[in-house]
């Protein structure tokens, strides 16, 4: 009868909790687990009708390798991922690693666009399982501490890149709040010149901008952006930002905020101006 054993002492009977609740799921599963009396291995022991090395062995290696890769994503990534960023980014404050800690994280487990495929959790799940298939292949017994320190090269390759582009976002996002300080102090420091302005997003991409009633835009701003009669249309976003804070408007009502293509600017209004009420009309 095919058997294979796993040494791991931190937690031998978690690992074989985990396993048979995987393996009771199918109902086809041609293993069962039997823990050591030291309770630092177990024992995995295949279906006697299963040959060593054929159809069905080498089958059945793949769905225990897929069954082991999911725990250890589940049970050591998220350490490993500390471990790399600690390494990583020696030198930056615990505050800072922590914020890139959590960059990676919603990299890692909630986008799944394509810039970033290597990051999916699918991705890491194979490249771990076919180090394990191969361990097995070719061992039967796996050392799951060693196997976690020196096997997983690939996979770690992996998450430092992830890390890397998480170092990355964090510093824009960082010189993001800078500008965005930045603007809402001169805005503070800004006497305003029209007490509303309304901003319609059109479909083109552009922007009309106007006041209301008798607190139209100020003559002065109007030619000094370039609005000569007609409506005043601004088709650049820093274009924009610029209008805004020579205006330094009391209240801002934009108009089809769901035609805005730059969210950022969207949302670069929203936060330097207070008093920002998005419209869909």
């Amino acid at each position: 009868m095919p058997s294979f054993r796993v040494d791991y002492v931190k937690d031998i009977k978690g690992l074989a909790g985990y396993l048979e609740k995987r393996f009771e799921t199918n109902a086809r599963s041609p293993f069962r687990i039997r823990i050591s009396q030291d309770n630092h291995s177990l024992t995995i022991l295949m279906d006697g009708c299963i040959r060593k090395n054929g159809r069905k062995y080498l089958t059945a290696i793949n769905h225990l390798s897929d069954t082991l890769a999911e725990y250890i994503l589940k049970s050591y990534e998220k350490n490993i991922l500390e471990k790399v960023i600690n390494r990583v980014c020696e030198g930056l404050t615990k505050q800072d690693k922590d914020e890139i800690y959590r960059i990676a994280c919603t990299r890692l487990y909630t986008q799944q666009g394509e810039e970033s495929p290597g990051c999916h959790l699918e991705t890491r799940r194979r490249i771990i399982s076919a180090n394990i298939a191969e361990c097995l292949r070719n061992s039967e017994n796996l050392i799951l501490e060693g196997f976690l320190t020196f096997r997983l090269g690939e996979y770690v390759k992996r998450l430092e890149i992830e890390v890397e582009r998480s170092i990355r976002q964090f510093f824009v996002e960082r010189q993001y709040e800078e500008y965005i300080n930045l603007l809402t102090a001169f805005v503070r420091m800004q006497v305003p010149r029209v007490p509303e302005l309304h901003i319609f997003a059109l479909r083109n991409g552009t922007y009309k901008v106007e006041g209301i009633g008798p607190f139209e835009i100020p003559e002065d701003i109007s030619d000094g952006f370039g609005f000569k009669g007609g409506e005043p249309i601004i088709d650049s976003d820093d274009f924009m930002i610029g209008f805004l804070l020579t205006c330094a408007p009391v209240r801002i009502f934009i108009h089809n905020a769901s035609l805005f293509r730059n969210k950022e600017l969207l949302n670069t209004i929203r936060i330097v101006f207070s008093e920002c009420v998005l419209l869909n009309d």
